[in-house]
């Protein structure tokens, strides 16, 4: 009989490959290469996988490769060449980030290209693209591509969609080696069904026979190439009751197992082809699908003519061989009446990894082993399946229990107990059977995990997005209110109708309300700065006295106006601390501001110098409405706010205590709050590290820079001095034209880049001031085409730029283009004629 035709039934799919490729090495780093340097935590779904980036834009491959490397090995490649070169030679990623749009070969070629070949059609592939370009999308997946990002994205989707497809790659990797593990298994069941001493038979649902192994066919003298037909004539005609009789079909174990009944210790007799009789006996069981449908029946047969006379022993022997066999694929242990360990199969061995010498004469899971629940509390070893079948007899099934090993880390087994019984009916022994679902628990407890942290995230995202609508309103409050102000204002000036006493106080307040919003866009430039890490420092020793003296009289107009007292106790010798004495203004003048703000009419704001510990210590402390505990934690988040909405009593972005902590935080110190609540006033502590000054400046205080104030008489180094004035807008213009006239320059002004390139050749000025953003060519090209002048030709021409722009990397692009100094708007005119007063100083000099 053709034997591998027999196990078609049940071992169709048995043939798979149980070896499956390797794991390949990650390849070294290498040109085109961008590693990660995190250590990945020791779990499964925790290894670092290597990610390859193909984009011909090399910026926005490094901006997808930052965001992937905290979790990956990242690999960027900007042609498709070399990275299908790299493919090609057997080195692939675990995924593929793959740019939608390229010059050579767009992402759906590369996709069809990948997906054409075996070693890739199963590499999951991530496609970058653009809004608005939806139909190249389809053309992706279609291509094969199996999702997708829109560009921009941030860095925390992309992340998050590299490891979704990541870990849908290692659990299909999984899947495979389970399946091909399975395999191996379905092997070694069939080569014991050949192998086995007993006839096994099996049929399907229709009682077509389709498995009768070699010892079947030997009992029934059946030995063919057509044994299968053979067998069923033979079952029709030749089987016989133990008296002689015809068996009936009712009375086939076979047929019975068809019908649903189990049969257990059947015995009949066989005519073989040959004429002779033998004497079977067997046991035939119903099969059934995963869902309880009839699947067919299998019947087990032993050849008893020759041991008829040990029918007790070989039905004792049955019934346990019965029971091990039939949960081959999981872990089975026979105990005795005492619960010892007589026996166990492999799969046993495999999942309590114990060896069998060890598991046999022990109890397994007995006292000397932890039990524990799912809840951590221990499992009771009296209520163990095995003891409970054995003192009463009854069946468990399905009890889920956790075996505690060396080490703290749990097994967990869903285990079943069958009770055998002897003779007499009583209990004999106990067969456990159980599955290791320990990983099917870390699965769920994972999912579990990843279920709450995204439930985190989106709370977070939705916090930010919250702060992020409450701070663009702030915002537009804040700059339309003292803009409203300053129009109302201008527009009741040009009516020509307030009286001489409130034009004054009109324009006060214009000019009020116009330092109000620079100074808001001076907080966003700095906050901005601090992000992007590009807020630089003037670090020099310092006394912190002077500075902290200088904030006092900033602040001191708006505390007398407001009714509120300001105390100073100054310890003179506290020592230098190394710092931007600017900076560290700001940071004194910011606390000082904002404990005016919060303390009402005839409350104290009190400012104090001391040192403690090694350090600098300025206590900012005020009377005023306090800090709610609740939010005392995140009075220096940016953005924050302890009032919020139209019902705000205070205005302000909610960035200026952000700049504080910034800033001493860059200057190496501290900065905290405290508060006993609303209503009781609170306190700023600001902590600086101080420096050991050089032996020969020990004591050094550094002096204010001298300054030109608006009020002060015209510098006499502006009288009939020659100023070049380039600027498009008419209204700053004459503003620029009228302030240096009257200081006594003669001034000529133009509106254009090609104007004043012929009024320096024409003029020779002696001073240009010049604006940087201009329609045509722009404050950048001008100054490159005037340094390239002859000297004699206006080619050293002194230059200032104004500009709007007021980043450092602006002021340096200033200074790099050839301008002398930069000079950031809107202009203060005392400013603007120090900057002419030094620069004509130093021309005089040379």
């Amino acid at each position: 009989m053709n034997r591998s035709m027999t196990m078609d039934f049940v071992l169709a799919d048995a043939a798979r490959d149980a070896n499956g490729p390797p794991r390949r090495p990650a390849p070294a780093a290498g040109r085109g290469v961008r590693e990660g340097g995190m250590e990945p935590p020791p779990s499964e779904y925790a290894q670092r996988g290597v990610v390859w980036i193909l984009d011909d834009s090399l910026l926005e491959a490094e901006m997808a490769a930052r965001a992937l490397a905290p979790g990956y090995e990242v690999q960027i490649f900007t042609d498709a060449a070399a990275m299908l070169e790299r493919v090609a030679g057997g080195d692939l990623p675990d995924v593929l980030v793959l740019d939608q749009v390229m010059p050579s070969m767009s992402g759906t070629e590369i996709c069809g290209l990948l997906r054409s070949r075996a070693a890739t059609v199963g590499l999951p592939i991530l496609i970058l693209t653009v809004a608005g370009q939806e139909e190249d999308l389809v053309e992706g997946l279609t291509a094969g591509a199996d999702d997708y990002v829109v560009k921009p994205c941030p860095a925390a989707a992309l992340s998050a969609r590299v490891g979704a497809l990541l870990r849908s790659k290692r659990l299909r990797e999984r899947a495979e080696r389970a399946e091909r593990i399975a395999a191996v298994e379905r092997d070694l069941l069939r080569a014991l069904i050949e192998q086995s001493g007993d006839g096994i038979m099996a049929a399907d649902a229709r009682g077509a026979l389709r498995i009768c192994n070699g010892e079947a066919q030997r009992q029934h003298g059946v030995y063919a190439s057509d044994a299968r037909d053979a067998l069923d004539a033979l079952r029709t005609r030749g089987l016989l009751a133990l008296d002689g009789r015809p068996l009936r079909p009712d009375e086939d174990p076979l047929h019975r197992a068809l019908r649903g009944e189990k049969v257990e210790n059947a015995r009949w007799l066989v005519t073989r082809p040959d004429g002779s009789i033998r004497a079977l006996a067997g046991t035939a069981s119903p099969l059934r699908h995963a869902d309880g449908s009839p699947a067919g029946a299998v019947l087990i047969t032993r050849d008893e003519t020759d041991a008829i006379e040990a029918e007790r022993a070989l039905r004792d022997s049955e019934e346990r061989y019965r029971v091990i066999i039939s949960a081959l694929e999981e872990g089975i242990t026979l105990q005795d009446e005492r619960g010892v360990i007589r026996t166990a199969n492999a799969s046993a061995e495999r999942i309590l990894g114990l060896p069998m010498a060890q598991l046999v004469g022990s109890t397994m899971l007995g006292p000397s082993c932890r039990l524990v629940r799912e809840d951590g509390s221990t499992f009771p070893f009296e209520m163990v399946p095995s003891q409970i079948a054995l003192r009463t007899g009854a069946p468990q099934s399905g009890v889920l229990l956790g075996l505690e090993r060396q080490g703290g880390s749990v097994l967990w087994l869903s285990v079943n107990a069958q009770p055998l019984r002897g003779a007499d009916g009583s209990v004999a022994g106990v067969v456990s059977s159980f599955f290791d679902i320990t990983a099917r628990k870390r699965a769920e407890e994972e999912r579990q995990d990843l279920l709450a942290a995204a439930q985190s995230a989106r709370r977070e995202a939705e916090a930010a997005s919250h702060l992020k609508d409450e701070f663009l309103a702030t915002m537009s409050h804040e700059l339309r209110t003292p803009l409203t102000a300053v129009l109302g204002w201008v527009r009741m000036l040009r009516t020509g109708k307030l009286p001489e006493e409130r034009r004054d106080k009109a324009l006060e307040t214009v000019e009020r309300n116009a330092q109000a919003q620079a100074q808001l866009i001076d907080d966003l430039l700095d906050i901005s700065r601090i992000m992007a890490g590009k807020l630089r420092l003037d670090v020099h020793p310092i006394e912190l006295v002077p500075v902290i003296d200088a904030a006092l009289e900033v602040v001191r107009p708006a505390a007398d106006a407001k009714g509120v007292r300001l105390l100073s106790l100054l310890e003179p010798g506290v020592g230098a601390v190394a710092g931007d004495a600017g900076r560290l203004q700001q940071v004194v003048w910011n606390l000082l501001n904002n404990a005016v703000k919060f303390t009402p009419r005839g409350g104290v704001v009190r400012i104090q110098l001391d040192r403690a510990d090694g350090s600098a210590e300025i206590t900012v402390s005020d009377t005023g409405q306090g800090i709610e505990p609740a939010f005392l934690p995140y009075v220096f988040e940016q953005f924050r706010q302890a009032e919020s909405g139209t019902t705000r009593k205070h205005g302000g972005l909610g960035l200026g205590l952000t700049i504080v902590k910034s800033l001493v935080e860059m200057h190496g110190g501290t900065a905290h709050a405290l508060s006993d609540g609303e209503g009781r006033g609170a306190t700023f502590v600001v902590q600086l590290p101080l420096a050991a000054p050089p032996s020969h400046d020990r004591g050094r205080r550094l002096a204010p820079l001298p300054s030109v104030s608006a009020g002060s008489d015209r510098p006499p180094e502006l009288a009939a001095l020659n100023v070049l004035v380039v600027e498009d807008e008419d209204d700053t213009r004459e503003l620029l034209v009228t302030m240096l006239e009257q200081c006594g320059a003669r001034v000529t002004a133009v509106s254009s880049a090609a104007e004043a390139l012929l009024a320096v050749k024409a003029l020779q000025p002696d001073v240009l001031v010049s604006d940087v953003a201009m329609p045509g060519e722009d404050g950048y090209v001008l100054i490159r085409k005037i340094r390239a002048l002859p000297a004699a030709s206006g080619g050293r021409t002194p230059a200032i730029a104004l500009t709007a722009y007021a980043r450092t990397e602006d002021r340096m692009r200033a200074l790099r283009a050839g301008f002398n100094t930069h000079v950031p708007k809107p202009i203060e005119p005392a400013e603007l004629l120090a900057v002419l007063t030094t620069m004509c100083g130093s021309r005089a000099g040379s």
